[in-house]
This record gives structure tokens, C-alpha cells and sequence, in this order.
């Protein structure tokens, strides 16, 4: 009687920490990889846009990142982003859309800087293709760097 009780008891410690220890190996983040620069890009959205991404790591620390988001012909998002050729919005809303979506890219690059680490690094509202292409790049760069 005891020993189905006992054997009862381990399969329940087994499954438990089965169950507790996660379905694999957590992903690695930036600041686990070694000291270098290291450069990520996207796959392209349906839309054609993809994102670039560059960072140093120096003692486990990002040091330094940019990152940014191209059209599919190659324009990039960035201050200008949303104007016509005469310098003015040819469409107000959607400039203003282009320009949020602009300042959310460089709040993830602050973040992904404090932290090293791009999963701590939080979606903004208005800007979730952004954020998508930027977890890419950054996966994209750690793949490249094993």
C-alpha cells in the first residue's frame, strides 16, 4: 500500500516540474550575446515595410542601437515621414499617424538600451507594426549571431 502511495507521490513531483520548468530554454536577449555589433532585419510585412535594426554590445550592456523602418521601396520612417515632396502632409491625420509610429520606434530603442533586453521592451499603442518589425530585427540579429 505504501508503494503505490510513494509512486504516486514522484509522478506528481515529476509532472509538477515538468509542468513548472517551461516548454524549452527561455529565448536569449541582446545583452547575453558577446561584446560586438550586431545587425537584424525583418522579414517584410504584406505591406512591403520592414525593419532594420543595429546594436553594440559592450560588457553585457547595449551601448548603443538605432533602428529603422523602410517602405517597401526603400523611403525610410523618420522625421520626414508622411510629407509630399513639397515638405507639407499631403494628408494631416496620416502624417500625424506616421510621426507617433515614429516616436514609438524611438522609445523602443530607449528601452531596449536600459534594459538589454528586447522582451522588457513594451508595444505602443498606434505603433504595433513598428513593434512587430522591431522583435524581428532584434531576433534576426541574435539568430545571426550563433
Amino acid at each position: 500500500m505504501m508503494r503505490k502511495r510513494d509512486a504516486s507521490l514522484m509522478l506528481a513531483g515529476l509532472v509538477g516540474s515538468i509542468v513548472l520548468s517551461g516548454c524549452g530554454a527561455p529565448s536569449p536577449t541582446a545583452s547575453t550575446l558577446p561584446d560586438g555589433d550586431y545587425t537584424g532585419q525583418s522579414e517584410a510585412e504584406s505591406d512591403g515595410s520592414y525593419g532594420v535594426v543595429n546594436f553594440t554590445v559592450v560588457n553585457g550592456a547595449v551601448t548603443a542601437a538605432d533602428f529603422v523602418v523602410y517602405d517597401a521601396d526603400g523611403t525610410p520612417h523618420d522625421e520626414s515621414y508622411g510629407l509630399g515632396s513639397d515638405g507639407k502632409p499631403a494628408d494631416e491625420q496620416f502624417y500625424q499617424r506616421a510621426q507617433n509610429a515614429v516616436a514609438a520606434e524611438k522609445q523602443y530603442l530607449s528601452e531596449f538600451k536600459e534594459t538589454g533586453d528586447q522582451s522588457q521592451v513594451e508595444s505602443v499603442a498606434g505603433a504595433s507594426l513598428s513593434y512587430r518589425l522591431f522583435q524581428a530585427a532584434i531576433d534576426d540579429a541574435i539568430a545571426n549571431a550563433s
